[in-house]
Formats: C-alpha cells, structure tokens, sequence
C-alpha cells in the first residue's frame, strides 16, 4: 500500500558514512529509500567519496545539491546523513556555501565530537602497519569508484581533536535546522564484524555507543532522538541504515524512516 506521506516540499538526500558508496547496488541505505519513495519522496544519494576528507567530499556535497536544485527545480533540499556524512554536511553548509539550500540537516550515528578510540589507535599502531592497512583500503576503494582515496586522512578527521577543532570554525547556520538521532549496543555481539570487534573498545574510550559512535558524540542541534535498544538487542551502526537488511525485534528502521521524513513533511517542509 502506498500513499503520500513522505511528500516533502524538498527532495530527500541521503548522505553516507566513510568507508562505503551509495551510487549502486548492494545500497547503502538498505530497504529504506524503496520505501521513501513508495510513500512519495523525491530521495536522491550524496555519492561523495568513500574515504574522501570531510572537506573533500563537502566541496562533493555543495555540487550535487546544485546538481539536485536544478534537476527538480526545488528551493532546498533535506539532508539526512549517516556517520561521518553527518559532518560533510555540516561543512558544506558552513564552509560551501550551502546553508540558503538546506532546509533541515538530520544527522545519524554521526561523530560530532570525534571518536576518542580512534585517536588511540592512530597514535598506537606503528606505522609501517598505518601504512599497509591504508593501501588495502584505499585500493579497495578506488575498485569501488574513489579517484584518490585516503583511508588516513579521513580516519583522522573522525578523531576527538579533529573534531573538535572543525566545530569551532563550522557554527551551525542560521536558517537550517539541525537535528540528530543516535543508536547503542547492549552488547558487543549486537553489532556484525567489524563493529563486535569495535564495540568494548569504543565502551572503553568513549561509553555507550553503536559499535563505532558514542552517544554524547552524536548529540547536536535542536531536536536529539536515542534510539532505545528493545529487550536486550541493540541497535548497532549498521544497523540504523538498514545495511544488512535485518529485521530487528522492536526496531522497524524501514518505518522509522518513513516517520522521520513524514515529521518533515508535517512541519511544512
């Protein structure tokens, strides 16, 4: 059954993590976007690098929403972003010109204030070991689509201290509406490799978090929704984009999408 929902105003795009692209199958976003669409959303990918800088795939971000504006013929459009897409889209709001744009800015699992663990790691790992697991995944990328990969550089945007320094000069703008929505993990074993391995590491540095994220560092804008685990599942990283098609007991993440986006259209966007 179909209806309209999900109509916004604005089209929908959908902005991915680091690590993954989204501009073909297996997607990204799982079963999500069929469903947006079912229920009448005009939704559309970021397509940025999967180990491009913040600022890299920003610059991405401020060309494909122009990219989108024309196409459509729409004033603005909504941003929802996962992980690390969450602060590409920050910055190609503040940073590239995109704030008249945007109408509202919903983050998932994003790392605003960084990952503590990763930081740890980087400093840990010697570096002819940084080295070779940089060329397996930046090889690994450029397979997938990325010109020039750089599995370091983006990994180290995702570190507290990076963050942190990135957020004093990206104020949010005036006129966007920032919003952000946060999962956790019971357990280390709710979240699929690599994220089981991740899970009590990031436990350790950082507190409750999805497997990759903490909590506290996904907390921003005006309106913030923690996703509470039902039972003693939880919801893990991948989980709340629907990466591995899983149907989680008291978790609809395919419904919860449709909410989320039909919230926007209720508002009047």
């Amino acid at each position: 059954m179909t209806d309209e929902r999900c109509r916004t105003k604005y089209p929908i795009l959908l902005i991915h993590g680091t690590g993954h692209r989204d501009w073909k199958r297996p997607g990204y976003w799982g079963r999500i976007p069929d469903l947006l669409r079912r229920h009448g959303a005009a939704v559309f990918f970021g397509g940025q690098d999967g180990w491009g800088t913040v600022e890299e795939n920003a610059a991405h971000l401020a060309r494909r929403v122009d990219e989108i504006l024309a196409r459509t013929g729409a004033e603005k459009v909504h941003l929802i972003a996962h992980s690390k897409g969450g602060l590409d889209s920050r910055s190609a709001i503040s940073h590239w010109g995109m704030a008249p744009y945007v109408a509202t800015l919903t983050t998932i699992n994003t790392p605003h204030r960084g990952c503590i663990f990763a930081e740890y790691l980087l400093g840990k790992i010697p570096e002819s070991v940084r080295q070779k697991l940089a060329a397996t995944y930046n090889a690994a990328m450029k397979k997938m689509g990325d010109p020039d990969p750089d599995f370091l550089a983006a990994v180290t945007d995702l570190t507290e201290s990076a963050c942190l320094r990135r957020n004093e000069v990206t104020p949010d703008a005036p006129g966007v509406v920032y919003e952000s929505v946060m999962s956790y993990c019971k357990k280390a074993q709710h979240g699929k490799f690599p994220l089981n391995v991740t899970y009590p590491i990031v436990k350790h540095f950082d507190g409750l978090n999805d497997g990759l994220v903490s909590v506290e560092s996904a907390r921003w804008g005006e309106n913030f929704t923690l996703l509470e685990p039902q039972g003693s599942r939880g919801i893990s990283h991948g989980d709340v984009i629907d990466l591995n098609r899983e149907n989680i007991p008291g978790f609809d993440v395919r419904e919860f999408y449709v909410k989320l986006v039909a919230r926007l259209k209720d508002r009047g966007y």
